[in-house]
């Protein structure tokens, strides 16, 4: 076992992701209620924060989040032949941390310009994984549904807001961009304990490094 793909770093990498996932849920229940469902913001308070504050938090933390725990399981995710994982790879983090550190400096919750970039990366990654024994294939296809949901999402933020407030279109933006993606974040940093959790008993029985253990 190489020393930077310990249990103890997949660990936390897992717990990143879950936590990222949490929030970008829990944020957007929050967000939602102070900006309303459609492009009309109404300006509401929660707990004396704005839909600046929130929108902030939204746009931030989470993605960092699940950056942090993408970066602490790239011996995992980006074996050295993989090229078309790593291209993925590196444009998830783009698309992850830019618009993060943009929203955290402009204080709000910013145009989701850099969506498609974090879907592409997403959809390589999901490909490029594919042969790589230590990436299981619920894993690749939570990867693979995170991208079509923040494509989605972005072809929904392109329709004018005259076809799309009528059905609270802001809310629906919501739900496929940051709550599900959000789900599915847990769902994949869960899929990352367990495959450690399965490997561990191994590694008791059988000594020096393993191989088989997959995310």
């Amino acid at each position: 076992m190489s020393p930077d793909d310990t249990p103890a770093r997949v660990g936390w990498a897992s717990a990143m992701m879950v936590l990222g996932g949490l929030l970008s849920a829990a944020l957007w229940l929050v967000f939602t209620t102070v900006h309303g469902p459609t492009s009309f913001n109404e300006d509401r308070a929660v707990l004396g924060g704005s839909m600046l504050f929130w929108g902030m938090l939204l746009g931030g933390i989470p993605n960092l989040l699940i950056a942090t725990g993408l970066v602490l399981l790239a011996s995992r995710l980006v074996p050295t032949p993989g090229r078309v994982a790593r291209v993925g790879y590196v444009l998830l983090l783009i698309g992850l941390i830019v618009p993060a550190l943009v929203d955290l400096s402009i204080q709000a919750l910013g145009a989701p310009f850099l969506l498609p970039v974090a879907a592409i990366g997403l959809a390589l990654l999901a490909v490029g994984t594919r042969r790589n024994p230590r990436v299981s294939r619920p894993s690749r296809l939570l990867l693979l549904l995170i991208g079509v949901l923040l494509a989605s999402a972005f072809a929904w933020a392109l329709l004018p807001s005259t076809l799309t407030d009528p059905i609270g279109g802001y809310r629906i933006y919501g739900v496929v961009a940051h709550l599900g993606a959000g789900i599915c974040w847990v769902l994949f940093g869960i899929s990352v304990l367990r495959a450690r959790a399965l490997s561990e008993p191994a590694a008791n029985r059988i000594p020096g490094p393993i191989h088989g253990d997959s995310l």
